[in-house]
């Protein structure tokens, strides 16, 4: 009969994680950059320079548009679908959801509706979805504001010297 023999390893055989490196000039630099050229081949003026953080806001001002459009759809959306798992109208939904609804049935309810609705999309935490439909359900009663863009970034235009009413 064969016998087998146990050999215990040292403990510096196993490898260590590698350290962290703590020096800022190692670490990795951010990718998402705004590059505006002080100083080119030839002389930049400042009407140049502002045109060029200008067009920079521009963009920030569309991807933050376009990402709170998305946020919007997205919960739209979901808030159609709770309505559908129910099969409630909306109306009858965020009536009972703001006025009979205890916390305790409304986070047995999102459990059920993600468990079941997890199977066909991605999963969200019944957190999320709860704060999601409740986000929704606080933006009906609420007009949303259409320069809401402009003001997240009306520090900058005063810093330029230009009036946040006319990018």
């Amino acid at each position: 009969m064969a016998q087998i023999r146990v050999v215990p390893l040292p403990f510096n055989v196993h490898p260590q994680p590698p350290k962290l490196c703590t020096s800022p000039f190692l670490l990795p630099k951010a990718t998402n950059k705004i590059i505006i050229s002080c100083s080119r081949k030839s002389d930049i003026s400042d009407a140049v320079l502002a045109s060029e953080l200008a067009r920079e806001v521009g963009k920030i001002n569309i991807q933050f548009l376009e990402r709170e459009d998305a946020m919007k759809k997205s919960k739209q959306l979901l808030f159609g679908e709770l309505c559908h798992y129910l099969n409630l109208k909306p109306e009858e939904v965020k009536k009972r959801w703001m006025k009979t609804m205890s916390e305790d049935e409304k986070w047995g309810l999102i459990r059920g509706f993600v468990f079941d609705w997890g199977v066909n999309f991605h999963p969200l935490s019944a957190r999320c979805v709860k704060d999601l439909v409740e986000e929704h359900l606080g933006e009906d009663g609420s007009a949303s504001n259409p320069d809401s863009a402009v003001i997240f970034l009306a520090g900058l235009w005063k810093l330029m010297g230009l009036s946040p009413n006319k990018p």
